[in-house]
C-alpha cells in the first residue's frame, strides 16, 4: 500500500509516482492544462492539471481538500541552478469539497486584513504559511525549553487552574462560583511550584495564568501561558539567573535549527547572544538610559518601555554584543510578596528581569523561605495569611533557599518575530472583549 508523501520529502522522490494530500490553495486556468497549488503542512507544491483534472475541479473553491497521485517532475526554471519539483497528475481525488466562497483570501503573501477579522476567521487564517509560522515558532520555543529543563535532571509540574485565593493578592482575578464557594482562576503558578521544592528541587511546567485586567491593549491578554521554572538550594540570585540565560540560549538555538523556513518566511534574524548577557542594578540601568538618551526616569521605580528598547537593542550590542540585559533589584513596591528583601536595602528586592527584544521577556527573584519572614511580608502586602495557610505550611516544615521566573510565552513569540500586537502571538486569543472562537 503506498503512503501519502509529504511535501518538504518530493525532491527526494524525484522521477517516482507518489501521494500528496492537502488543501487546495490556488487554481490557474490555462485553458488546455491548468495548475493546482496544492498545500499541507510542510509547504507548497505545484500540480500540473490535465484538461479533464482541471474541469473535474471546476465548481470548487479554494481549500477544498485533495489527494493527487503523481510523478514527481522537476519544475521547468528559467533559472538553471533551481531545484524545484511539481507533480505530473495521474489522478486527483476530492477528500472534502467546498463550495462556499472562503471568507478571508489566505492564497496571498499576505493575509491583508483588520486584526479583529484575522482572529474572527482563524478557522481559515491559521491556514496561511506566515500564520502557521508563528505557531510552529512558539511550539519550538516550548520545545527548547522542555528539553533544556531536562537536560538539567528537573521535574515537569502540571499545575491546577483553579484555585481558593487570588495567589498574588490584587483584585484583577476571574471569580468562579465553586459548588457554591469562590473560587478564583489562579494568576500565576509561583505558590505551586514553591510547594514543590520540599520535593523535587527543581521543577519546571508550562502554565494558563488568568488575569481580568480590563486593557485592550497590543500587550494585554486575559489568559496566557507562562513557562514556569523553579529550583532549590541555590547559593545567590546569580544561580536564579544563569539558569534564565542557558534556558534562553536553548530556546533560541532550537528555533534557530528547526525554523529556519519559517524564519526566512516571516522575514525574522535572531538577535546577537554574545558570550555573556550584562546584569545591572535598576538604579544603574537608569543612569545608563539618561547617559545615553539624555532622558531623565531616574527618579522611576520600573523601566519604561523605551528604556527597555533601548538598552535591549541599543546599549547591550553595542557594550556586550547581545541583545539581551538582565536588569535586578526592583524596589519592594513593584515586586509580589514572596519575593526575598535585599538584606542591604530592604526597600529593595532580590529580584530580576531579563530585557530582550525590546521588552521584559522574564521576570524572577530570588524566595522568601523562612514562616515569619513571609508572615511579615504578606501581612505588609495587605493580605491575610489566613488565606494561604497551604502555601505558609511549606515554610513551617522546611523549604531550602530557592528561587525561579517565568517567562510568558504568547509575549515571547511576539518578541522574538516582531510582531505587533500579542494577540498574533496566541493561537486563539482571549481579552477584554474576545471570547471566541
Amino acid at each position: 500500500m503506498q503512503h501519502r508523501i509529504l511535501i518538504r520529502d518530493l525532491p527526494a522522490k524525484l522521477g517516482e509516482t507518489v501521494i500528496v494530500a492537502g488543501w487546495l490553495h490556488r487554481l490557474r486556468d490555462l485553458s488546455k492544462f491548468g495548475f493546482a497549488i496544492l498545500r499541507d503542512r510542510t509547504g507548497l507544491v505545484q500540480v500540473v492539471l490535465s484538461t479533464e483534472q482541471l474541469e473535474s475541479l471546476k465548481g470548487f473553491q479554494v481549500e477544498t481538500v485533495l489527494k493527487v497521485t503523481g510523478e514527481v517532475v522537476k519544475k521547468q526554471s528559467k533559472d538553471p541552478n533551481a531545484n524545484e519539483v511539481e507533480i505530473q497528475a495521474m489522478s486527483v481525488e476530492i477528500l472534502s469539497p467546498v463550495k462556499d466562497v472562503v471568507p478571508v483570501e489566505i492564497n496571498k503573501e499576505e493575509v491583508d486584513v483588520q486584526l479583529d477579522t484575522l482572529l474572527d476567521n482563524r478557522v481559515v487564517t491559521l491556514r496561511h504559511p506566515k500564520q502557521r509560522a508563528i505557531f510552529r515558532v512558539q511550539a519550538a520555543l516550548v520545545h527548547g525549553f522542555r528539553s533544556f529543563m531536562e537536560s538539567q535532571g528537573f521535574t515537569e509540574i502540571f499545575f491546577p487552574v483553579l484555585a481558593g485565593a487570588a495567589s498574588e493578592g490584587g483584585a484583577e482575578f476571574f471569580r468562579v462560583d465553586y459548588y457554591g464557594r469562590e473560587a478564583t482562576l489562579t494568576q500565576s503558578a509561583q505558590l505551586y511550584k514553591q510547594i514543590t521544592m520540599g520535593v523535587y528541587e527543581g521543577v519546571y511546567g508550562v502554565s494558563y495564568s488568568f488575569r481580568a485586567e480590563k486593557f485592550a491593549t497590543s500587550r494585554h491578554l486575559t489568559e496566557f501561558n507562562q513557562l514556569e521554572f523553579e529550583v532549590g538550594f541555590v547559593d545567590d540570585m546569580e544561580d536564579v539567573m544563569a539558569y534564565g540565560e542557558s534556558a534562553t540560549r536553548a530556546m533560541l538555538a532550537e528555533v534557530a535549527m528547526s525554523c529556519v523556513p519559517e524564519l526566512e518566511l516571516l522575514g525574522v534574524t535572531l538577535p546577537p547572544l554574545g558570550d555573556r548577557f550584562p546584569r545591572v542594578k535598576l538604579k544603574e540601568a537608569l543612569e545608563i538610559y539618561k547617559a545615553g538618551t539624555g532622558i531623565d526616569e531616574t527618579q522611576e521605580p520600573d523601566l519604561s518601555p523605551a528604556a527597555e528598547k533601548w538598552l535591549s537593542t541599543q546599549w547591550a550590542p553595542k557594550e556586550h554584543g547581545t541583545g539581551f540585559v538582565f536588569v535586578t533589584h526592583y524596589p519592594e513596591s513593584k515586586r509580589p510578596f514572596y519575593v526575598a528583601l535585599d538584606p542591604e536595602d530592604p526597600t529593595s528586592t532580590l529580584s530580576f528581569d531579563l530585557i530582550g527584544f525590546g521588552s521584559e521577556i522574564v521576570s524572577g527573584g530570588m524566595r522568601i523561605n523562612r514562616y515569619d519572614e513571609q508572615i511579615a511580608r504578606i501581612k505588609a502586602k495587605g493580605l491575610k495569611p489566613e488565606e494561604f495557610e497551604d502555601y505558609l505550611m511549606m515554610h513551617k516544615y522546611g523549604i531550602p533557599p530557592e528561587g525561579g521566573w517565568g517567562m510568558g510565552l504568547q509575549r515571547l513569540t511576539q518578541n522574538v518575530l516582531g510582531l505587533a500586537n500579542i494577540k498574533e502571538a496566541t493561537i486563539f486569543p482571549r481579552d477584554v472583549q474576545r471570547l471566541r472562537p
